[in-house]
């Protein structure tokens, strides 16, 4: 394939937009509304006829690229039909020099590490514990109810998130509110509500596309968490996924008790692939260095 590579202000978003639409299992951080709000810089490589390509975003310091996965994006992955990767391959090399990301294939031959992510196999059977959370959830007379409000969901997981896991900085959480604004003005966002004497407690967010559910991200005070909210949460986006023919994503997570919560409702391990490569100049490495063990002492 003919690769060229385009800056975001270069690339025909239509049909790079239609390009992620028609790629079966497609992720929904693929398209150009939510790189553009989560992503402090991307590029995309791709054909003459926008047939196929991949998103790439990076990040610039001291004049170095960084080509990163940004805090709210699982993994980078190839859309439309490529039997040959080595070009790709070799192109992605040629224009960074340093690699922190994740991908959905193994394109860059033997990662660092594998991770999973896990999506909704209706053929699985649910654990017993999620029966039993939804009970608990009922006798504590929790009700889940769809919304329109994000923010009043979103104002929950900057309460209970905001400063908590790596990578949860102010800047993040506004990005990733920037992310849902604009899923919102696309009607590609889906809102569940945890209530508690009609009063909200917490929720999830989750955002969709003509063929998927994606959960995003959620939050709920500690006693609705206690009495089984989340998992009711949960249960009510996945009805709301099968009802509309849509596969529900669980948006995948590294902690081994958010992938056995993940399982326990039938969700399916699918495997992600993540580099870390530094072939910058020897000055650079030696300063990042530096840096890492200034912030570790302070």
């Amino acid at each position: 394939m003919n690769w060229k590579l385009l800056e975001r202000a270069d690339l025909d978003v239509q049909k790079w937009d239609e390009l992620v639409a028609r790629t079966e299992n497609a992720a929904l951080f693929s398209f150009s509304y939510y790189l553009d709000a989560v992503a402090e810089n991307w590029c995309a490589l791709v054909d003459e006829n926008y047939s196929a390509g991949i998103a790439l975003p990076y990040t610039v310091r001291a004049k170095q690229h960084i080509l990163y996965t940004p805090i709210f994006v699982s993994y980078l992955e190839i859309l439309g039909s490529v039997e040959d990767t080595r070009s790709m391959k070799d192109f992605i090399f040629a224009n960074f020099k340093i690699i922190e990301a994740e991908f959905k294939q193994p394109i860059l031959d033997t990662p660092t590490e594998v991770f999973t992510t896990q999506l909704l196999d209706p053929n699985q059977k649910r654990k017993g514990q999620v029966n039993r959370m939804l009970n608990k959830a009922k006798r504590f007379e929790l009700e889940v109810v769809r919304s329109t409000d994000w923010q009043r969901v979103f104002a929950f997981i900057e309460s209970e998130l905001g400063g908590k896991f790596s990578g949860m900085t102010s800047i993040s959480l506004e990005r990733l509110k920037k992310a849902y604004s604009a899923a919102e003005q696309k009607n590609a966002i889906q809102v569940v509500e945890i209530r508690k004497n009609s009063e909200c407690v917490g929720g999830i967010i989750c955002l969709e596309s003509d063929d998927q559910l994606l959960y995003s991200k959620g939050a709920t005070v500690d006693v609705s968490k206690e009495n089984g909210g989340m998992y009711a949460a949960i249960d009510a986006a996945i009805q709301i996924a099968i009802d509309a023919n849509k596969q529900f994503d669980f948006g995948g997570s590294r902690v081994e008790g958010v992938r056995r919560f993940n399982t326990s409702f039938g969700g399916s391990d699918l495997e992600y692939f993540s580099y870390r490569i530094d072939k910058s100049p020897l000055w650079f490495r030696l300063l990042r260095e530096i840096n890492r063990r200034w912030f570790k002492k302070s």
